[in-house]
């Protein structure tokens, strides 16, 4: 039990990590940092950014079935996560940025949804903050918790 505890805490630093370097990342845009800076931290944290999700998947996928019981279903039974409405997407690849969760990626030149059942059920936040042209969607309703 001791080796489930030191997973799921290697788990919550790295989503702590991958959401601070946004947090980042949003400051220094609102403070119109110079751009050379910006451009470096951008390299870095891209750079960081790679290994941390494979890790993050890696003990996420040996244990995600833990944190869906609230809902009385395994990740998979659940058809919670984005679309891409290609006829909207500019490629932007901010929702890669954006997701702590590795859901998206690029494929030849194209924005994609590569892990579908890494979204956080129930989160349409990407929708939301970075997509400014609707081009990601998600189930219209809200996916009930199990009493």
């Amino acid at each position: 039990m001791e080796n489930l505890e030191k997973k799921i805490e290697l788990l919550k630093k790295i989503r702590e990590f991958l959401i601070l370097n946004l947090e980042i990342k949003k400051l220094m845009q609102e403070l119109n940092v110079d751009s050379d800076i910006y451009e470096a931290y951008e390299k870095v944290t891209k750079i960081v950014r790679e290994p941390n999700i494979k890790l993050y998947r890696q003990y996420y996928d040996a244990i995600k079935e833990m944190f869906y019981e609230e809902y009385g279903k395994k990740r998979k039974d659940i058809s919670w996560y984005p679309k891409i409405d290609y006829n909207r997407c500019k490629n932007c690849e901010k929702c890669i940025s954006f997701c702590p969760r590795g859901v998206y990626d690029a494929e030849n030149g194209k924005v994609v949804v590569k892990y579908p059942y890494s979204c956080i059920v129930n989160c349409n936040a990407c929708s939301i903050m970075c997509c400014e042209n609707n081009a990601i969607i998600f189930p219209d309703e809200k996916i009930p918790r199990r009493n």
